[in-house]
């Protein structure tokens, strides 16, 4: 005997088996038992949910000759030729591949007659959004008064495109998605009446992955156990789907929150050579970051997110990395990765150059990062560690330092020439310096060093040989220059210094003091406009 998939072998026989649909079952079977079945049914909900298989439990409940408290019993005659597709007065019918008038007005023809051996005539009419609109219309008038005995059951996925003319003379119920519980509990069930060994990772993850969907569900169990040789494994599950594990969400999330570029794109070549699909990861991610957003709202995050008490663990961990406002940054960013990846064969591309967005928070001018700013600037001052002065006290401590630089200028001035050697072998130059000055500046704030990171910004590298490192203020930037030579700042300064370029290094600061003119007039005008263009004549 041919070998019957998954999903066909478990469809539901009676509206108990039909999981996740109480809502619906319920009102039928009482509609049955009291006699109070309508003419049209419209039954609307995504993929895989029970709507054609509800439809035809509910042709055999109407026809069946042994009804018990509204369930068919699936053992006389009319169950089992329903059950085998043999009865001639239930119609299944694709409007997808039906849905010309001809057809429509072959059923207004068929619908004429009575019975030839049931109770009740049913015409079972899936994807009906499919018709078209002359046979829509041509169907109305039967629709909202058929002959006796006559019951119309439509099946949609997109309730939305149906003329509301149809949806007026129809009952709707509204299929829900099934939850993850439901579908791992089915799955369960069929692995222990099939003489399948599965842990409840691979039945967990299944369930996952199926959306709602019990068909997918089974199809990917009934693919599951071809693969296992009888036995569903978690790693077996995983390399047939093309999944990456959780691990590997942690690891690009740690090195994004780390801002470490370089780390981030080691994860992504991993995925890619151990031959997973990206899209899906991008996908995975952005379920990941919504995980950790539920984790950082909810008092309760376990009734909301579907996952073990030690990944919730390790997300609450996660969590207390990062803002609220840098995840919904990082779901905007992986949304837009995701739209982009959907309709291109470059996944990796789109991933790769949002990771780098995700980690270069500097180069994002959008309203979520400046809020990350502003509240971090905000925590900075609240604790202390920025002092805000008014606007007096601003100019007297300039005024101040720029007369503790005159004093020092010299000093300083003479160190420099003298050649502070502190690593004669280093190979860094100022190119390098330059190239790495972002990055040196983002250290800092990582690090929350900010009033370091102020200072810096209004200097820019001059020059860097044997291991010093010289950068310049302008004048009016001077009093920047004696804060960083303090003792605690340079410490930190040198740190990071030597940790971004890798060598050991030490930084120095100089001013850039404008000297007086002292050029005569005449050596004026010949320098703006030129020695050949300009004759001067003694008197």
């Amino acid at each position: 005997m041919a070998y019957t998939a998954l999903y066909r072998e478990w469809r539901p026989k009676n509206f108990q088996d039909v999981v996740g649909q109480e809502h619906i079952t319920i009102t039928l079977k009482n509609q049955i038992k009291n006699q109070r079945t309508a003419h049209a049914y419209l039954f609307c909900g995504t993929r895989g949910t029970g709507k054609t298989s509800t439809a035809k439990i509910m042709a055999k409940a109407l026809n069946c000759l042994n009804l018990q408290e509204g369930e068919p019993c699936n053992e006389c005659e009319m169950c089992k030729k329903i059950n085998e597709g043999l009865a001639i007065d239930v119609t299944e019918l694709d409007a997808a591949s039906n849905n010309g008038v001809d057809k429509i007005r072959d059923i207004i023809d068929d619908v004429q007659y009575p019975p030839q051996e049931a109770r009740n005539k049913v015409y079972i009419m899936d994807e009906v959004h499919m018709l078209s609109q002359g046979a829509v219309n041509a169907f109305l008038k039967t629709l909202e008064e058929p002959p006796k005995n006559v019951v119309f059951i439509l099946a949609t996925t997109d309730p939305q495109k149906l003329p509301i003319t149809i949806l007026s003379r129809c009952q709707r119920f509204d299929f829900k998605r099934i939850s993850t519980e439901n579908i791992s509990a089915r799955l369960r069930k069929i692995v222990h009446d099939q003489g399948v060994f599965a842990d409840d990772n691979s039945l967990n993850l299944i369930a996952r992955i199926a959306d709602g969907a019990m068909r997918d569900s089974l199809s990917i169990l009934d693919q599951a156990i071809s693969m296992g040789g009888g036995k569903v494994e978690y790693s077996n599950v995983i390399n047939m789907l093309g999944l990456v594990t959780n691990e590997n969400l942690f690891k690009l999330t740690d090195a994004v929150i780390e801002r470490n570029v370089e780390e981030a794109m080691n994860v992504i070549d991993e995925m890619v050579m151990a031959g997973k699909d990206l899209y899906l990861f991008i996908k995975d991610m952005i379920a990941h970051y919504r995980n950790l957003l539920m984790v950082k709202v909810s008092n309760s995050p376990e009734s909301i997110v579907d996952m073990s008490l030690e990944n919730i663990e390790l997300l609450r961990q996660q969590g207390n990395r990062i803002r609220v406002e840098e995840i919904m940054r990082n779901i905007r960013i992986l949304q837009d990765c995701e739209e982009q990846s959907r309709s291109s064969k470059q996944a990796r591309l789109y991933l790769e150059l949002s990771v780098i967005k995700l980690c270069k928070i500097e180069y994002d001018t959008s309203p979520e990062v400046m809020l990350t700013r502003i509240n971090k600037l905000e925590d900075l001052i609240k604790s202390g560690k920025i002092a805000v002065s008014s606007q007096g006290d601003v100019e007297k401590q300039k005024k101040n330092i720029v007369n503790k630089q005159a004093t020092s200028s010299k000093k300083k001035e003479s160190l420099r020439e003298s050649g502070d050697i502190v690593n004669a072998d280093s190979k860094v130059n100022i190119d390098m310096v330059k190239r790495a000055w972002k990055d040196i500046l983002e250290s800092f704030k990582a690090r929350r060093n900010m009033l370091i990171y102020a200072s810096l910004m209004t200097g820019k590298p001059l020059s860097c040989d044997k291991g010093v490192i010289i950068v310049q203020y302008e004048e009016q930037f001077s009093f920047n220059k004696l804060r960083l030579e303090k003792e605690d700042n340079r410490k930190i300064v040198d740190e990071v210094f030597s940790e971004i370029l890798k060598d050991k290094l030490k930084v120095r600061y100089i001013v850039d003091r404008k000297e007086q003119d002292s050029k005569s007039t005449e050596d004026l005008i010949i320098e703006a406009f030129g020695e050949d263009n300009i004759q001067i004549i003694d008197e």
